[in-house]
């Protein structure tokens, strides 16, 4: 009986010890892999590592950040303009029927042609008048003669001379009033004289220019501050520009301009600053005139343009423009660093069983190699000069320690973007 139950023991003893064998082997194969995973931390994305023969096939150079005297342009934006004696509104000084009306909008014209012709019955008025004056005047002068050889002969009174000198003066005035209301309408007095009565009257264009606009149509009463056309003309054409108050400091009169018109971008125009409004507007900004050094009649007043303003040399951060890559409409630039790139992982199906020892199997003697990492940094472009670029670097950086990659940055951004496409296709 004791040899049955010690047989009965030992069994159940060896039973228990390989249980507990088997949920410790379980145990351990379970924590290593979810302790290997809690372990594996990503780096950057912003960062990659290259290898020697990757920084020699890419040509890749290093340098500094530089402090350079860069030329500093502003950009400002405005519109062409004509002062206020280039627009013209063409009137009637008579008031009347218009009879002729040959203009078009767009139409270009020439000093001294013809606008529009007016009838006007009243200055057959003016012109008879005129005549019956003149002859008045003639008869006057005759009788002013006369009686003051009388007066100094004391033959006729003093009383009547000075009569007659009062009036012979009062038709000489009212006969220069008439001449000259008749030369206005561009009526000729001395035809007037001759019985050659008119009641038409020619408007002609102050200068050349181009017609903008017609107000009225033929037959229509006009008066004489009603407008009939607008003619604008390209004489004094000038660029008007729009300056934000923090920028007039640096505006001063005499600089010189750089001008580019939307319709025409590919052709630069020079010009000059003459005046500086100084009222400023609601927007707070300034109205600024520069003066084109070549004038062309053919440019559209209002036409918007972009200018570029030299406002002087500054010492700034600056970098050659190789040194400088876009990406997705931003600026980078990239410096060696101590951070590690992300690693490379490949997971095939059944790989979450296989042991530490099958992952990171080295032979004896065998050295890990590692490349050189740089991260890329994200900067504000500036000015440009010869070859190179103004750089607005973030705060943090350490210009004195950092190592910018100076040469070959397109081959490292290619390189890091080559990354981040595998690590996107990666998954844990």
């Amino acid at each position: 009986m004791k040899r049955i139950l010690l047989s009965v023991g030992l069994l159940w003893l060896t039973i228990a010890c390989r249980e507990s064998t088997e949920k410790e082997t379980t145990s351990e194969a379970e924590t290593k892999p979810a302790a290997k995973q809690a372990g594996h931390e990503e780096g950057p994305a912003d960062v990659v590592e290259l290898s020697t023969d990757q920084l020699r096939i890419g040509a890749i150079g290093l340098g500094s950040v530089e402090y350079r005297n860069l030329g500093q342009l502003l950009q400002l934006n405005g519109r062409l303009a004509v002062p206020a004696q280039s627009q013209v509104a063409i009137t009637a000084l008579q008031g009347g029927f218009v009879r002729s009306l040959p203009l078009l909008p767009g139409q270009p014209v020439r000093k001294g042609q013809l606008i529009a012709r007016i009838e006007n019955p009243d200055l057959v008025a003016i012109q008879q008048e005129y005549a019956e004056n003149h002859s008045r005047l003639t008869y006057l002068d005759a009788e002013y003669a006369r009686q003051k050889e009388l007066s100094e002969q004391n033959v006729s009174a003093l009383k009547v001379f000075q009569q007659t000198s009062a009036e012979r003066n009062q038709i000489r005035s009212r006969l220069g009033g008439l001449a000259h209301r008749l030369k206005l309408v561009g009526l000729s007095p001395q035809a007037a004289l001759g019985g050659k009565f008119s009641s038409y009257y020619a408007v002609t264009a102050p200068l050349d220019g181009v017609i903008t606009e017609v107000a009225v149509t033929v037959g229509q009463y006009v008066q004489p501050a009603d407008m009939m056309a607008r003619l604008t003309s390209s004489q004094g054409l000038y660029a008007e520009l729009t300056v934000f108050e923090k920028d007039l400091p640096q505006i001063r009169e005499g600089q010189r301009v750089s001008l580019r018109l939307n319709n025409e971008p590919s052709k630069e125009r020079s010009g000059r600053i003459t005046f500086i409004n100084r009222s400023i507007e609601a927007d707070r900004s300034v109205r600024v005139v520069a003066r084109l050094d070549q004038p062309d009649t053919r440019l559209a007043p209002n036409t918007f343009l972009k200018a570029s303003l030299d406002v002087g040399d500054s010492r700034v951060t600056a970098l050659p423009e190789k040194a400088i890559v876009s990406a997705e409409g931003k600026d980078y630039i990239f410096i060696v660093t101590d951070e590690k790139a992300p690693e490379e992982h490949e997971h095939e199906e059944g790989e979450a069983n296989h042991s530490a020892k099958e992952e990171h199997d080295h032979k004896a003697g065998e050295t890990e190699q590692h490349g050189t990492a740089f991260k890329q940094i994200p900067v504000r472009r500036g000015v440009t000069e010869g070859g190179y670029s103004q750089v607005t670097l973030p705060a943090s950086l350490d210009l004195k320690k950092a190592k910018v990659v100076i040469n070959g940055a397109y081959a490292v951004l290619s390189q890091l973007q080559a990354a981040g496409g595998e690590e996107e296709g990666h998954a844990h």
